[in-house]
């Protein structure tokens, strides 16, 4: 009798047999109209949703988290929206490669206008966004107001190679390359030197090595990646965020972020943690005034912090530095 696979070979099966269907799925869907392809979407996440509950349940449960006085009208509304946002990441998924100017004109308003996307993004810098909008568009959107100026992603890699390896020429048919974090932090600050844009998508959960901030009610374990290279560097600090509107058009906006009013030479740890607190909370406004369109499948609050007593202590008594400076 012939010994089983092991483990690690099995594995390696499912995942390419999982990237295998993803493609010919993409492949099959990208046949359709951009427009057309968006509704059968939609009715294909919203009949996933309804027979599997695991999508659902994770949405439904970290909404409510977040949003525990809202009534049962708004979180099912929240809940619906999502599933539509999660339809038009999909579709534009596969559209990515096929996206030009025409495409980014009609379906991307730029806040407050495009000549200040032009303005902040051809001049180089660091790009701080969270899960809210759509990322992917966002990234060709850049491309396009900045044509000289390529865009770098900072990202963790794919658990599937293959999966990852597709991802990886997808964003590069659109100028837009990652760099991993887990390869030397060098190679991020040469870019920033050269005056390239390099973008943290950092609000996800960064496990027990990270630092815990409050979001949206919670403590949560939190990346200090562009906070470092902020402080390590001169460069711009570019706050984007984006949403969509009920025609799946999406709204980009962005702003010039300002440094903490604090010496990072004198207390790096502590400029980083006023850094990290200010985008943070930034970053919550955007999603209270657009919660739907937040990306609620991740775990944000995965990880749970062993002195959660004292750290709610601490920052219900913490004042930022500019605060500080008024009393």
């Amino acid at each position: 009798m012939a010994n089983p696979k092991p483990r690690s070979e099995r594995q390696k099966v499912k995942k390419f047999l999982q990237y295998l269907f993803a493609r010919i799925l993409v492949g099959t869907l990208s046949i359709f109209p951009y427009v057309l392809r968006g509704k059968i979407l939609f009715y294909i996440v919203r009949f996933l949703a309804k027979t599997t509950g695991a999508t659902r349940k994770r949405i439904e449960r970290h909404i409510r988290t977040a949003f525990p006085q809202k009534s049962e009208s708004e979180i099912q509304d929240y809940i619906f929206h999502n599933l539509r946002n999660l339809s038009h990441m999909a579709n534009e998924f596969c559209e990515e490669p096929r996206m030009n100017r025409k495409f980014i004109d009609k379906w991307v308003t730029f806040l407050p206008d495009k000549e200040t996307h032009t303005r902040l993004f051809e001049k180089g810098g660091i790009l701080v966004l969270g899960h809210l909008g759509n990322w992917e568009t966002m990234g060709v959107s850049i491309c396009y107001t900045a044509p000289k100026n390529d865009l770098y992603v900072f990202a963790k890699r794919q658990s599937n190679p293959w999966s990852n390896a597709w991802i990886e020429k997808n964003r590069a048919s659109q100028r837009i390359k990652l760099v991993y974090t887990d390869e030397s932090p060098r190679k991020a600050l040469t870019l920033l030197k050269q005056g390239k844009l390099v973008a943290f998508i950092s609000d996800q959960d960064a496990g027990n090595t990270g630092s815990f901030f409050p979001f949206l009610g919670n403590l949560a374990s939190t990346f200090l990646g562009p906070a470092t290279f902020s402080r390590m560097t001169d460069v711009p600090i570019l706050f984007c965020s984006s949403w969509y509107d009920k025609t799946g058009k999406l709204y980009f906006y962005v702003e010039e972020f300002k440094r903490p009013d604090l010496d990072p030479r004198k207390d790096p740890e502590l400029w980083e943690r006023e850094f990290t607190h200010k985008w943070v909370k930034r970053l919550e406004e955007e999603v209270y005034k657009h919660p739907g369109d937040y990306f609620w499948l991740h775990r944000r609050w995965h990880t749970k912090p062993e002195n959660k007593e004292e750290l709610d202590k601490f920052w219900k008594e913490f004042k930022p530095s500019s605060e500080r400076s008024k009393v």
